[in-house]
């Protein structure tokens, strides 16, 4: 149990650390008039823990990899309360349609790609 623990420590750790560098080549890249870097993390992480759950119901990875990967890494590379806040501040500031535009990316695009990822995992 402990040592489940130190993995998803781990994992997080590392996921966490990931954001904040996508973060920051995003507004470096594309500006921060867009939220791209949170955009692109959870659009990412979607793809990923599709993949890793389908990989997982065959096998491919272990308990503890699932652990490692999907509960850490993905919960630390992943942003749902940033994304929740930033499209609340594009309302609060009078930008319906930039908010509406963050909420239909982040939700849709996450759907397909979770189903892009569960294909691919099922495919290999």
């Amino acid at each position: 149990m402990f040592i489940n623990i130190l993995f998803i420590i781990a994992g997080g750790g590392l996921g966490s650390a990931c954001r904040y560098l996508f973060s920051l080549l995003a507004v470096k890249w594309f500006g921060n008039s867009f939220p791209l870097g949170t955009l692109g993390v959870n659009l990412i992480g979607c793809f990923l823990i599709g993949l890793g759950f389908s990989l997982a119901g065959r096998n491919i990875i272990s308990p503890t990899v699932r652990l490692l990967l999907m509960t850490g890494f993905l919960g630390g590379l992943t942003t749902f309360s940033t994304y929740a806040l930033e499209s609340t501040n594009f309302m609060g500031n009078g930008q319906f349609l930039t908010a509406l535009g963050n909420l239909a990316l982040n939700n849709i695009g996450g759907l397909a790609l979770v189903f892009l990822g569960l294909w691919l995992g099922r495919t290999i």
